[in-house]
């Protein structure tokens, strides 16, 4: 249950967006955000996540109605959150903000609002190679997660291929790849591969063929890192994806990016484990377990 004012907050924030009022919103970010740090500060995160979400919720109804400066605040909140549940080391709260600059970035992407979509993925990314350095898994798996629901949205609008987000979604997945495998995260390493090929499933559906072998670099880059590691799990998925990639792209007649991960595929098959089904289903459950 929220508290009186809590509420009064939260509908001023909701009332502001119908009626287009940048200050309303404003004051209800505003007051959320000191709540959920007051949250924080006594280690409560389950008051602390309601907070968040609420958040997120004005945020994206901000993308919604096309209030660019109010996502935006939504967004700069949910860093001061952030920043003050790392210096509490409360991951859940940590993870939910993480998710919550996917959800907010995923909305403004399809609302076409791509300074907000870039500036939720930046966020992501920048917090993304943080956690991988200080091996907190979990966290970058959200990182990820979030990346991957921005990723797909900015394909489906962006004009020429490998325009602007769709770039920077995948160059930090790449780069939060490559760090997750050096540092023997192999979930985390998993499930960046898992978001780039959705990614380049995303990318094929509109013929973006530049997209897709940006994402076949990305895979490859990830996969051998993760090989000189020795992190089957992680090798195999790189290699899966790639396959996975080879074949649709070849279907779509999008012979470039069909031939780029063929190439980079080579390189995995002395292996011996493309096709395993048995690995399949032992890698994606180290991911979704």
């Amino acid at each position: 249950m929220f508290s009186k004012e809590e509420t009064k907050m939260i509908d001023l924030g909701r009332t502001s967006i119908d009626e287009n009022f940048d200050e309303g919103v404003s004051q209800a970010l505003d007051f959320l955000t000191k709540i959920g740090t007051g949250y924080l500060s006594q280690k409560n995160e389950l008051e602390a996540g309601k907070m968040v979400i609420s958040i997120r919720e004005i945020g994206k109804a901000a993308a919604l109605q096309g209030m660019e400066n109010a996502v935006v605040n939504a967004i700069r909140a949910l860093e001061k959150i952030l920043q003050y549940s790392i210096e509490q080391n409360t991951e859940g709260t940590t993870i939910k903000v993480l998710l919550s600059f996917g959800t907010i970035g995923k909305t403004a992407a399809e609302q076409q609002m791509e300074i907000v979509a870039k500036l939720a993925a930046s966020v992501l990314g920048e917090n993304g190679n943080k956690a991988a350095l200080l091996k907190k898994e979990r966290e970058t798996i959200a990182v990820a997660i979030g990346l991957g629901e921005i990723g797909k949205a900015v394909t489906k609008v962006e004009y020429p291929d490998l325009s602007g987000n769709t770039a920077i979604c995948i160059s930090c997945l790449g780069d939060i790849g490559k760090l997750t495998a050096q540092k023997s995260l192999e979930k985390a390493a998993v499930g960046v591969e898992l978001m780039l090929e959705e990614m380049a499933t995303a990318a094929m559906q509109e013929n973006l063929q530049s997209a897709v072998g940006s994402i076949v670099d990305s895979i490859e880059e990830i996969g051998k890192s993760a090989e000189d590691e020795k992190m089957e799990n992680a090798v195999f998925q790189a290699a899966s994806a790639l396959q996975t990639i080879m074949s649709s792209a070849g279907d779509r007649y999008l012979n470039a990016a069909s031939i780029a991960a063929k190439i980079a595929l080579e390189s995995f098959n002395e292996l011996d484990i493309i096709n395993d089904e048995a690995n399949l289903k032992k890698t994606h459950m180290i991911f979704f377990e």
